[in-house]
């Protein structure tokens, strides 16, 4: 846990994200079924639910300001809260897939408070915002790990949605109790006439594209985005391609993706104390490159001991992609952009691809993008210093 005490729900809020993600990484196959939808089906309801909130998150994040990151972090985490327990609880096929896509829109909202908060408590630091997502990786494996014993046993995956639900109303309470970085409205006046607004950097223009065209970073941006849609496809195929087409239990399925966030967590944790000596073509290109050889090995593999393998080191890869990437702190706000690109695209273009020639080709496809990223930005000159 950070030392920042002020940063403290942010970091609960991170790890009870990661939770809800690591959820749907096991549950992704019983959603599926519940809406009788095939694997191009379920690509396409995630994109169009990821993309709209991708459209709230940026709008979301200019009110983060104008409100203060207090009241628009409560508030953002109790709706998300509604909306999580109200798919858990929905019986219904049309209700239930209102909620579903109104619980994944309003997570961009969440997401984007979030990532505020810590922009401006960490100061744009490079170290900070890592072990942050260290923390999302913490909670994905608690998410599902819990999930996975949850079917294990007979129960169902909503009750984890349910518990996820309660901690987004306790986070909210206390979010509204919390002294929070950036917690003034930037329409408010300072006392000494100035603007109140609290930023984590004094020029935050840099942070976005003309910093990716100025620091020639536009074949890193587009890495960048093929590196999210590998890590998108892992979250969504990888246990489901496990639970439906190797017939593994959910207990395995989930161990696997436990297993592999567990380690990303080590990575990620024990990463940020040497980030400014880690390099980021370094970090993406290794982790792309392990990602590749995890997709490819659970795709081919027809044990699944040895696919679940495979998905463990798929995990790994796509997190040190990210500590990679955390080492340009110049251009988060643009990489974070055009993250959610890529998690648009990837569960819609996998889906296709599984419809028409099966889940075990999307997952080959999946090792070829990782594949070229890493080869692509291999290729290129030394990254110019990004802060």
């Amino acid at each position: 846990m950070p030392a920042n005490d002020t940063l403290r729900p942010a970091a609960w809020t991170f790890g009870t994200f990661g939770a809800f993600w690591g959820t749907w990484a096991v549950a992704a196959v019983d959603v599926e079924r519940r809406l009788r939808l095939s694997h191009g089906g379920l690509g396409l309801l995630l994109s169009a639910s990821v993309a709209a909130g991708g459209v709230a998150a940026a709008a979301f994040g200019g009110l983060t300001h104008r409100m203060g990151t207090t009241r628009s972090l409560a508030a953002a985490l109790a709706l998300w809260g509604v909306c999580v327990l109200g798919v858990s609880v929905a019986p219904g096929t049309a209700a239930f897939s209102i909620l579903f896509i109104s619980a994944m829109v309003v997570a961009g909202t969440v997401d984007a408070a979030m990532n505020t908060v810590v922009g401006i408590g960490a100061r744009g630091d490079p170290a900070t915002m890592v072990r942050f997502h260290a923390l999302f990786n913490a909670g994905a494996l608690v998410g599902a790990g819990a999930t996975g014993l949850l079917l294990y046993a007979g129960s169902s995956w909503r009750v984890s949605w349910a518990a996820v639900a309660v901690a987004c109303f306790v986070l909210a309470a206390a979010c509204r109790r919390a002294a929070l970085p950036g917690s003034v409205p930037a329409s408010r006046s300072a006392p000494d006439g100035g603007s109140a607004t609290v930023t984590g950097d004094p020029d935050p223009g840099r942070f976005g594209w003309k910093a990716v065209r100025a620091l020639h970073l536009r074949t890193v941006a587009g890495v960048f985005l093929a590196t999210a849609l590998v890590e998108g496809g892992i979250d969504t195929w990888g246990v489901l391609y496990l639970r439906t087409h190797l017939a593994a239990g959910a207990l395995l399925g989930a161990g696997a993706y436990v297993i592999g966030q567990a380690i990303a967590v080590v990575v990620r944790w024990s990463s940020s104390r040497h980030i400014g000596r880690i390099g980021a073509r370094a970090g993406i290109v290794t982790g792309a490159a392990v990602a590749a050889i995890g997709l490819g090995v659970e795709a081919t593999a027809s044990a699944p001991p040895l696919a679940g393998l495979g998905l463990v080191v798929a995990v790994v890869g796509a997190a040190t992609t990210r500590v990679g990437a955390g080492r340009l702190a110049a251009v988060v706000g643009a990489f974070t952009a055009v993250g959610y690109l890529g998690w648009v695209a990837g569960p819609a273009l996998v889906g296709w691809v599984a419809d028409a020639e099966g889940l075990g080709a999307g997952l080959v496809l999946l090792a070829g993008v990782a594949a070229t990223a890493a080869t692509l930005l291999l290729a290129t000159t030394v990254l110019p210093r990004a802060r």
